[in-house]
């Protein structure tokens, strides 16, 4: 039975969302209730520093999938059921990211073009994307399994618009699941270089780790 690593990543040391890891066992039990997977569930406390770190555990335990999911969304009804459905449409081959919006709709997180817009999802089918963003999203061994050094699937894009330029070259599909997976109350966040509120010194050095990382 194929084994599914919920990783649930805390933002800036924050103790977590109960509501979102309430939601989350209730949609596992249901899927798991099927016979078809089964679960565990990892926290991840550092935020993108400890992506590495989380997938390094959850392969040492033995996981086929890694769910990523950030601890303040409020997920979809069905939104586990709904990843791993076309995950299995599309034979396990593919990154499968979930469009997030905030309460007034607005899109947040989701797939990406090569540019960074986020991309309407489409209501009955997944489809494809560029890059996209691991605010919830679906990644089979597979992906990781593909790439000459697995940790380059957490290097973001060089003007930081998202992941999932590694995957690219190496021939991965990423895709964008059907509907809205889920809610936040967080802004997207801007890449350092485009915001005007970055001092000039924090531009530069963000640059610097872009190209020398």
């Amino acid at each position: 039975m194929p084994n599914v690593a919920i990783i649930i990543s805390i933002m800036e040391g924050d103790g977590g969302s109960a509501g979102c890891l309430e939601e989350c066992q209730r949609q596992v039990d249901a899927v798991a209730a099927g016979g078809k997977y089964s679960f565990f569930i990892i926290l991840n406390d550092a935020g993108e520093e400890g992506y590495v770190a989380s997938w390094e555990k959850a392969t040492k335990a033995g996981a086929d999938f890694f769910l990523w999911i950030d601890h303040d969304l409020i997920l979809s009804e069905g939104a586990v059921a709904c990843l791993l459905e076309n995950s299995e449409f599309l034979r396990h081959k593919a990154v499968i990211t979930g469009t997030v919006s905030r309460a007034d709709k607005s899109l947040v997180f989701g797939g990406r073009t090569r540019r960074g817009r986020l991309l309407e999802p489409d209501p009955v089918i997944p489809i494809p994307c560029h890059l996209f963003d691991m605010a919830v999203a679906l990644v089979p061994g597979y992906a990781f399994s593909s790439l000459e050094n697995p940790v380059d699937f957490f290097r973001k894009s060089l003007l930081n618009y998202g992941y999932g330029n590694k995957t690219v070259k190496a021939g991965v599909a990423r895709m964008v699941a059907p509907g809205v997976l889920g809610v936040t109350g967080r802004n997207a966040e801007i890449p350092a270089w485009k915001n005007p509120e970055s001092t000039m010194r924090e531009k530069t050095a963000w640059l610097l780790r872009s190209i020398f990382k």
